[in-house]
């Protein structure tokens, strides 16, 4: 039980690390189990982010999420994650 605390004690903190809007998605983020063969709710996470900002997206028959957002400016910037945290 000890390890839970000091992991909620953790958690607890990102509210006062900044940017507090980047560690806000971070916290969001981990709060959905999303472990290795499990990551059916962190994708529906994305494509809820996705829509909510009206942004264009992918979804394929196993889960994996592309999110679209012009830029400014003429080169493409491709940032890569992996769903599952394990």
């Amino acid at each position: 039980m000890e390890g839970l605390n000091r992991v909620k004690n953790d958690m607890n903190e990102l509210n006062m690390i900044e940017p507090k809007k980047v560690f806000g998605f971070f916290k969001e983020i981990a709060d959905i189990p999303h472990g290795s063969k499990n990551t059916a709710a962190i994708s529906a996470y994305l494509v809820e982010f996705a829509l909510k900002r009206r942004l264009k997206y992918r979804q394929d028959e196993l889960g994996n999420v592309i999110i679209f957002k012009s830029g400014k400016g003429d080169s493409p910037v491709i940032l890569q994650g992996h769903m599952d945290m394990v």
